[in-house]
């Protein structure tokens, strides 16, 4: 064996190659575990036969081995009473019935590896009553000393409290207990804290969510149900908070008057998911976020007036000079009570003071207001624009743009590569004979319910002004024909361009 190969430092470099194809719980989604699970079968797989292949590497393959682990039945194949049960029956469920609890002996050979666990995610909890040394009661219990990140998703937390460990970093979970502040208190490095949705939906569990966070003083990203006045006061003075994630709506309206927050000196991004804007305005309007980059919401529906008044207060909230993308999702309702439903919404208006957008993304059961002016100032204000989506409610009549104001917003926006606004493609007012500006970033481009002309004149102005359009997205059939003659324009295109000489492609065409 090459002696290279003796260097331990040298092979956990390599060991970790092997490794590095296994999903871990807390990153990946189940779809994604799901189409990784042959994947991680072949790296443990592979890592096993690393240990047992001789001693030099028998230290670093099982200290990947180990290291990430779906549910505990693993280590239990390491008890030789076990292992054959384990094997025939798989046991993906239950625990067979009639397996007697772990003797002494046997709960050392279970927990021989036990430090070397790093990352874990339980689904259930079945197999806990066979360790005797696992009891609900025993809170000073650790039985894995190195482990740092841990995704509880078992309704019974009763064998919580002895899992956790003072290495622990991220914490998800999908109940809380009564114990969980003093379950906190014994993970004073914990930076990551997710509570499931599906907890939080009473006034009680709400309050044990607000004070589980008020709890943790050293949290980087976080993501819960919604939280009371104290537990924001808290949030507000973590000098280490960068993400926040809230998803829930409150039984009961908040009462916010009075209230100042310190400002979210780091806090980067910031996501809501709830059924009502009501809770999340007086947040926004009395926070301070001078570092915030990105801003997402997710609401069923809202009427007029609240958006209105939302969007008033996101301009205000000082990050006028850090906010990078603005994501907002209000397309599932349409609210026919509203008041001042049809008034177009000034969102466009509202966050031009955000002269680093990168990505601005509204979808609103609503008209947006954007006219030729409008959107001209608007991309000037975001030279580095990235991504414009404005999708308003397609029952309305909606304002649209024309191709002259549209190719003298595109100047201003080099690097756009996704566009979608209404476009008035009947009443053209550019020949691309007489222009020379062509946009070659823009990638995808979006009409939406925009009436159509001449099919011809449309495509060959998206052709020869957009050339890295190929198609273009609607939600009305009649564009289905500028698509089809812009598959037919390219093999043209492709052709002339051998021919030395030739005239200009839009010559060319006509």
């Amino acid at each position: 064996m090459h002696p290279v190969l003796c260097v331990s430092k040298f092979l956990l470099e390599i060991f970790s190659h092997v490794y590095s194809s296994q999903p871990g719980p807390w990153s990946m989604e189940p779809s994604v575990r799901t189409r990784m699970s042959i994947a991680a079968r072949v790296s443990r797989k592979s890592l096993a036969a690393l240990a047992r292949t001789c001693k030099a590497f028998h230290e670093p393959a099982t200290y990947y081995l180990w290291a990430d682990l779906n549910g505990i039945t693993p280590l239990l194949g390491c008890v030789p009473r076990l292992r054959p049960i384990r094997v025939i029956g798989g046991w993906q469920g239950s625990c067979p019935q009639g397996i007697e609890p772990l003797s002494e002996p046997e709960t050392r050979q279970f927990l021989r590896h036990a430090p070397d666990v790093r990352v874990l995610g339980l689904h259930n909890n079945t197999h806990f009553p066979l360790l005797a040394v696992l009891q609900p009661e025993a809170a000073e219990t650790c039985l894995f000393p190195g482990l740092w990140s841990l995704s509880w998703m078992v309704s019974d937390t009763r064998y919580l409290q002895c899992l956790v460990s003072p290495a622990l970093r991220r914490l998800s979970i999908s109940k809380l207990s009564s114990d969980i502040e003093s379950i906190i208190g014994r993970c004073p490095a914990l930076e990551d804290l997710a509570i499931n949705r599906a907890f939080g939906k009473t006034a009680d569990e709400l309050s044990l969510v607000s004070n589980t966070v008020r709890s943790c003083k050293r949290l980087v990203n976080l993501s819960c149900a919604p939280l009371d006045w104290a537990a924001w006061m808290h949030l507000s003075n973590i000098p280490t908070l960068l993400t926040v994630t809230i998803d829930g709506q409150f039984p009961s309206p908040l009462t916010w008057d009075h209230l100042k927050f310190s400002p979210f000196l780091k806090l980067t991004a910031l996501s809501f998911f709830s059924d009502d804007v009501t809770d999340i305005t007086p947040v926004i309007r009395r926070a301070e976020f001078p570092s915030l980059q990105k801003f997402a919401m997710h609401i069923p529906g809202f009427t007029t007036a609240k958006a209105e008044r939302f969007f008033h207060a996101l301009s205000q909230c000082k990050a006028s000079q850090t906010l990078e993308h603005i994501i907002i999702d209000s397309s599932y309702l349409v609210l026919k009570d509203d008041e001042e439903w049809g008034t177009p919404l000034t969102a466009i208006r509202q966050f031009l003071c955000f002269t680093q957008l990168q990505t601005l993304k509204l979808s609103v059961c609503h008209t947006i207001d954007i006219d030729n002016d409008l959107l001209v100032e608007a991309m000037s204000s975001w030279p580095h624009l990235r991504s414009l989506e404005l999708d308003g409610y397609s029952g309305l009549p909606q304002p649209a743009v024309t191709f002259r104001a549209l190719f003298t917003a595109l100047r201003f926006c080099p690097h756009l590569h996704t566009l979608q606004v209404m476009i008035d493609a009947v009443n053209i007012d550019i020949d691309p004979t007489t222009e020379s500006f062509r946009h070659a970033s823009l990638k995808t481009l979006r009409v939406g319910n925009s009436s159509l002309g001449d099919a011809g004149v449309v495509a060959r102005i998206i052709f020869t002004m957009l050339p890295s359009v190929d198609r273009v997205g609607d939600l009305r059939r009649s564009w289905h024909q500028v698509n089809l003659r812009l598959e037919s324009f390219r093999p043209s295109a492709a052709r002339v361009a051998t021919v030395a000489g030739a005239a200009p492609i839009w010559r060319q065409m006509t």
